[in-house]
């Protein structure tokens, strides 16, 4: 029991609460003193390990496709080797739930992490179609575990009146080891090859692990009657936000995945440019979008941002200069930079405490799902149209039933929806 309250100590440098931690009783009063403020030690170990878990899969995201490809696989049998992490990943946050009746939370995101690790290091191995697809699998099986059970111990821990400000705040390293990830990834592979690619990967996820070792044994709640929740795909009661975070799935497929053959089949060279900048314009959303709709509520946050999608996605339409690029990169990054939070702290606010992992499932899901099928929609749209600028067309179209669904049901069907900290159910 004394070592818990040593390590927030030895890591927060506070000595005295060194040794007011040696009295056993000590670790109920440390969390109870600390769950009023945002920045609690076990906030700060669940951001960090966020970091370590979305590192390891940004690292992978440019450089796996290359070993595959050196291997001689297809693009097309490429396609269906990444096409089973989401399986994968959609079928462990949709047990996570069940799991979490039997398991402390903790103990699954170990689990998870050590899954990851060790898939990692059978990329390495995977010579075949089969072997990568079961590689991949696994890696899927652990990442889904793992980011989803943080998210959820997360929203276990942040006040109810800092929920927006603090899953923005969570989610601002993920981003991060988007930009940074993939450069890492390359680096590695072009100096020093697959191996060591392979194995700076999977050390990311055992230096999560050894993190890990840091974080209270935080518990979710459990449904009061005893009972082990059923698998979940989409949890019903986190439909409408986890609808929207469909929708906004489909427009992320749409900026990520066709930004670059958008961008040859006009004659510009801005892509890196784009991402770059919407990265900027996605850290400073998440400074002030979270404190305002933890103070003024979602409707005065959500609308604009789906706004500014509209406005984005129109001015890529028409993309002739690199200050239209950068326009619709710095209104893109805003976009999706606040949605992503805001629809979190929406769904966690607005449901029962031990839904908490379910809801975080069901959020997960939606995006990945939105993302997969906008992939899959969008290009039939640009080959349809036999252009990549009807791809955000149809993006600006997909925003703006975003928007009409919003208003529709958070204006008419539930007007008094609206402050997370007052909707939230206890």
């Amino acid at each position: 029991m004394a070592s818990r309250p040593f390590f927030y100590s030895i890591c927060s440098f506070n000595l005295p609460v060194f040794f007011y931690s040696l009295n056993p009783l000590a670790t109920q009063d440390i969390m109870t003193q600390k769950s009023a403020t945002l920045w609690t030690l076990p906030f700060k170990v669940l951001a960090i390990l966020n970091v370590f878990i979305f590192l390891g899969f940004d690292t992978l995201l440019p450089t796996l496709t290359l070993y595959l490809e050196s291997h001689r696989h297809s693009q097309s049998v490429i396609g269906q080797i990444f096409s089973v992490f989401i399986i994968s990943a959609i079928f462990s946050r949709a047990m996570a739930p069940r799991l979490v009746a039997s398991f402390r939370p903790i103990v699954l995101i170990r689990v998870g992490l050590f899954i990851c690790a060790l898939a990692v290091i059978g990329y390495y191995f995977a010579l075949t179609a089969f072997t990568a697809s079961i590689a991949r699998f696994f890696h899927g099986l652990g990442f889904g575990l793992a980011s989803t059970l943080v998210t959820a111990v997360a929203a276990q821990i942040i006040p109810v009146n800092r929920m927006a400000q603090g899953l923005g705040f969570l989610g601002l390293g993920v981003i991060i080891t988007l930009s940074v990830g993939p450069f890492i990834g390359i680096w590695l592979m072009e100096n020093m090859g697959f191996l060591t690619l392979f194995l700076t990967v999977s050390s990311f996820y055992v230096l999560g692990l050894i993190w890990t070792f840091v974080l209270p044994d935080i518990c979710l709640p459990s449904p009061p009657d005893g009972t082990k929740p059923k698998p979940v795909l989409i949890c019903l009661e986190a439909l409408v936000p986890s609808t929207l975070m469909f929708l906004t799935g489909l427009a992320v497929s749409a900026g990520v995945v066709y930004m670059a053959l958008y961008n040859k089949e006009i004659g510009l060279n801005y892509c890196d440019l784009f991402f770059g900048f919407s990265t900027i314009g996605i850290i400073l959303t998440r400074i002030f979008s979270g404190p305002l709709q933890d103070r003024f509520g979602h409707r005065v946050v959500i609308p604009p941002a789906i706004g500014l999608m509209v406005i984005s996605t129109i001015i890529i339409t028409q993309f002739q200069s690199l200050a239209t690029v950068l326009a619709a990169s710095v209104l893109w990054g805003l976009s999706t930079g606040t949605l992503f939070p805001c629809l979190q702290a929406l769904a966690f606010s607005s449901t029962r405490p031990q839904s908490r992992t379910a809801v975080a499932s069901s959020l997960f899901n939606s995006l990945d799902i939105g993302f997969g099928i906008g992939s899959i929609a969008f290009g039939f749209i640009a080959e349809m149209s036999n252009s990549y600028r009807a791809v955000y067309w149809g993006a600006a179209v997909n925003a703006i039933i975003f928007l009409v669904f919003y208003l529709f049901y958070y204006l008419i069907v539930h007007p008094n929806t609206n402050k997370s900290n007052k909707s939230a159910i206890s």
